[in-house]
Order: C-alpha cells, then sequence, then structure tokens
C-alpha cells in the first residue's frame, strides 16, 4: 500500500503557510519582540550596575558643606551627581526632585532614599559604592603619611582568582547570564511552539468535521499520525529557530545588554561529535513535546479542551526548567541525566560554558528518545481506537 506521510505532511505545512496569522505569531512576533524586550531588561540590569546617568543630591546646610569638600576627588569625576542645599531634603525626596536626600545625625550623614522608585535606589546604591570608595583611599592615604600600609592592618591577606587562572586551561563558554537564561527559553518554545499546530490539525479538525472523511480515505493510520507529526514539529522547531533569532538580533543590538552587564563571554568552541549530538536532543525534545501535544489534541473534543490541555504541559516543563535556572554546566549530578526536560537544559548548559560530557549528553539523548518512543506507541494505539479518535 503506499504510503500517504509524505503527502499529508506536506498538505498540512501548506495549510500552516497559508495562514498568515500562523506566520506573524509564529515568526515575526519573535523576531521583533525578543530584541525589544532583552534590549528594555538587559538595558536597565546594565544600569544598575553602571550606577544611574546622573544623581540629584538633596542636603541640608551641614551635609551640604561636607559633601562640596569631597565631591571635588578624582573618584566623583564621572560621577554626574548635582548636589544642593535645602531646608528639608525629605521633602525634595518625597516630592521626586531628588533621588538622594541626606540630613545630619549628629556625626553621621543620613542617607535617605525612596525604595518604590527605581532610581532612588539605583543611586542610593551607586552613592554609598562612592563614598565607601573615597573612605578607603582616604584611610589609606592618612596610614601611608604615618608609613602604615592599610594591607598591613588587614588579619587576612587574600586574593581572588578563577580555576582557569590558577590551572591556565581556559575554557570557551557564552557567559554566565546567558548559560543561565538560554536553555530555559529554548526548551518553552519547544514546549509551546508546536501547541496550536497540533491544537488545530486533530481538535480543530474534528470541530471542522474534516477528521472523519481524513480517516475514511486511503492513508493508512500511522501515515496520518506520521504526517502530522512531521508538520507539528516543523512548526516547533521553525519556531525556536525564529525566537532563537530574535534573540541574536537583540545581543548584536546591545552585547551588553544581552548579558545583564556581565561581559563574561568568551565564545563557545564545539567539537563536531558535540555539535551533533546537541542537535539531535533539542530534535528529539521538540518531536517529544509535539507528540505529546498530538496525544492530547487527538484525545480532546474541541480546541478549546486541547488548549487546556496543552497548557498542562507548558506548566509541567516549567517546573524542572526553573529548577535547574540557576545552575550552571558543572552543577548539574549525573542523574539529572534521567530526569526529562531537566537532562535537556543540562546538556545545553555544559555546551555553552565548553564542558565536552559525552556520557551525560549520550544518557540525556537516549532518555528523551525513550520518551518519543512512548509517545509514539500511545499515539499509534490512540489512532487505532475510534471511541478516541471519534470522540466529540
Amino acid at each position: 500500500m503506499k504510503s500517504f506521510t509524505g503527502i499529508i505532511f506536506r498538505k498540512e505545512l501548506i495549510d500552516i503557510f497559508r495562514d498568515r496569522r500562523s506566520i506573524i505569531i509564529t515568526f515575526l512576533l519573535p523576531i521583533v519582540l525578543y530584541p525589544l524586550m532583552f534590549w528594555f531588561i538587559g538595558s536597565q540590569a546594565a544600569n544598575e550596575m553602571d550606577g544611574p546617568s546622573a544623581t540629584a543630591i538633596a542636603a541640608d546646610a551641614k551635609a551640604a558643606a561636607e559633601l562640596r569638600a569631597v565631591l571635588n576627588d578624582p573618584i566623583f569625576e564621572e560621577a554626574n551627581i548635582f548636589l544642593s542645599e535645602n531646608n528639608d531634603p525629605v521633602a525634595e525626596l518625597e516630592n521626586g526632585n531628588a533621588d538622594v536626600a541626606v540630613i545630619t545625625d549628629g556625626s553621621v550623614l543620613r542617607l535617605v532614599y525612596d525604595p518604590n522608585k527605581t532610581s532612588s535606589a539605583m543611586s542610593n546604591n551607586h552613592v554609598t559604592v562612592l563614598l565607601s570608595a573615597y573612605n578607603q583611599t582616604a584611610q589609606a592615604k592618612k596610614l601611608a603619611e604615618m608609613g602604615i600600609s592599610l594591607s598591613d592592618l588587614a588579619p587576612l591577606s587574600f586574593l581572588s582568582v578563577s580555576l582557569e587562572a590558577e590551572t591556565g586551561k581556559e575554557e570557551s563558554g557564552a557567559g554566565m547570564f546567558l548559560t543561565m537564561m538560554l536553555p530555559m527559553l529554548l526548551v518553552i518554545l519547544l514546549s509551546v511552539g508546536g501547541m496550536p499546530t497540533a491544537v488545530d490539525l486533530f481538535a480543530g479538525e474534528k470541530e471542522r468535521r474534516t477528521f472523519e472523511p481524513l480517516l475514511c480515505t486511503g492513508a493508512r493510520r500511522t501515515d496520518i499520525l506520521s504526517g502530522k507529526l512531521g508538520a507539528v514539529t516543523v512548526m516547533s522547531m521553525l519556531g525556536a529557530l525564529a525566537s532563537g533569532a530574535g534573540i541574536f538580533a537583540g545581543y548584536m543590538l546591545n552585547p551588553r545588554a544581552m548579558t545583564m552587564g556581565l561581559d563574561d563571554a568568551q565564545g563557545i568552541n564545539l567539537p563536531p561529535g558535540m555539535l551533533v549530538l546537541t542537535l539531535l536532543i533539542i530534535m528529539a525534545m521538540a518531536v517529544f513535546f509535539s507528540g505529546l501535544h498530538i496525544l492530547l489534541s487527538t484525545y480532546a473534543r474541541s480546541i478549546k479542551e486541547a488548549s487546556t490541555y496543552g497548557s498542562f504541559v507548558m506548566i509541567a516543563s516549567y517546573i524542572p526548567v526553573f529548577a535547574s535556572m540557576s545552575k550552571l554546566g558543572k552543577d548539574f549530578d549525573f542523574w539529572t541525566a534521567f530526569v526529562p526536560v531537566m537532562n535537556v537544559t543540562g546538556s545545553l548548559k555544559m555546551v555553552l560554558n565548553g564542558i565536552n560530557d559525552m556520557k551525560y549528553m549520550g544518557v540525556t539523548l537516549g532518555i528523551t528518545a525513550a520518551f518519543v518512543g512512548v509517545v509514539l506507541v500511545v499515539g499509534r494505539y490512540m489512532f487505532k481506537k475510534e471511541n478516541i479518535m471519534l470522540r466529540a
């Protein structure tokens, strides 16, 4: 009997690409929205690390006099601090005319800030760091005049260095922030990307009354399942690629914003074997989520019911993803290779950290492929049951 898998696969893809809304949501929106999202979020974080572009300080007379005496120090040259003398600095802060209010409290200057205002909280942290640096520099100068080194007063001298600097074995890597975020985003995108297509190709056809005629054609039910699974997987992968292109575009626009101000990316150098293994793991995860959405959509009576089931899959996938969000490549124990979804996240983080653990990634691929097999077996069983296929 002639196989109709390829025919069904092409037919479904053609129908999908005829829908302009699907194209816009799947491809155009991620390419536009992700650069904007990372630009705003990343730029805000970078500003928190660099300090605000300008800081307005309102101080009473005595505090203003003390601050004027130190603001000429080279430490404050690029700080963009604007000092104004006021009778009621706190009122200036409350009215939004100042970022930080400084009032005299005996021999201590008390810095008052508004924790509910971003610019005030950032400015307070910025000024506090600068004043601490000024105090340390001034103390070192006075001790030097007395013939005493500041390091001589420290009870313990220490120096913090990285393992790479100590051993001389540099490992390539994408940086801490990208290592934490990119695997999480990829797994989430793969878990979500195929759901709209799966819902439409199964539950949608039930609602449109086109599913029964398809079952009555000469195509075997395994052909129908395989063709539709291929279409859903392709859309899931393309959606992830479009989102990846959007993320890459955001990185090209402002690399420092994408890394939250942490310029620790050294690049990734993957051996051919690791690259192939990584791509196979990603593809296996895409097929797994696509098949899972197909099973739920096949069982559902309507698009609404299928979407509800699909949301459960999304939420369930978030648990292992967020559980491993703060972990880096070397934080994953070997037993996590047997935990679905978490093992994929761990493998991707190892790759991004330049760690070539073939054993861990091989087990991950095997476990993910096993779950794909389970989904296919269950799907084939469901396609043979009329009470499930024609459930309405």
